[in-house]
């Protein structure tokens, strides 16, 4: 799997994250108003089910140049469900219907398939599952404003997780934007454009069928 395609998998994870992310207020000023971005996070997420988005993604090298971009549009659902579509530069499908994941790659001609808990380890994406224990990975780190954007940091707790932190930018009432920092210093931005919160038509979208001559990589308890 190339490198650019699992940063793509810990976005998604990491988007679906908010999808239950919990912590507790300190009692500074700070601390405080970190609460209140969670508290504003919680009121987003409790009255969001579907989400379709467009969005752009940026990798950022030690010198703050782009060094790797790709596009594409991605749909979430509760509980645990999720499509990204990568469109450019390559061809890319990433999904989970709940229970696995599948990863294909179409110029390798090659899908990987995982287990939602097992194929996904501890990291944000073990959220996905719908285990309220996994609220506890997580903690959250600072809030501020920029650029018309509410920001608020979230780490893991845990010191064998692949990322670092990940920063949560929401304006005009949406999540719009996640930049994701992992073990390496290396930045990812994901950018989320023309979202729809609309009730999605069916669930068929995240029911994954393997195109025919693929390698299979993975699971066989399909």
């Amino acid at each position: 799997m190339k490198p650019a395609f699992r940063t793509g998998l810990r976005l998604a994870a990491c988007c679906l994250a908010l999808l239950a992310v919990a912590g507790p207020a300190g009692s500074t000023e700070s601390a405080q108003h970190t609460a209140a971005e969670l508290d504003r996070l919680r009121t987003y997420l409790a009255g969001m089910q579907d989400l379709r988005a467009d969005f752009r993604q940026e990798v950022i090298g030690p010198d703050q140049q782009v060094v790797e971009s790709a596009s594409g549009t991605v749909v979430l659902s509760k509980p645990g469900r999720f499509r990204w579509d990568y469109r450019e530069p390559y061809r890319r499908i990433i999904v989970a219907d709940g229970k696995h994941v599948w990863f294909y790659e179409s110029d390798l001609e090659q899908v990987t398939v995982r287990r939602m808990a097992a194929g996904l380890g501890d990291t944000p994406a073990a959220l996905l599952t719908g285990d309220v224990a996994a609220l506890e990975h997580f903690r959250p780190v600072d809030s501020w404003s920029s650029d018309d954007l509410h920001w608020l940091q979230l780490a893991p707790i845990s010191a064998e997780a692949d990322f670092s932190t990940v920063d949560l930018g929401f304006g005009t009432g949406e999540l719009r934007q996640i930049e994701f920092v992992d073990r390496l210093g290396q930045r990812t931005r994901i950018f989320l454009s023309a979202i729809d919160r609309s009730p999605l038509p069916d669930d068929r979208m995240f029911h994954f069928k393997i195109p025919d001559g693929v390698d299979v990589i993975g699971t066989d308890d399909m």
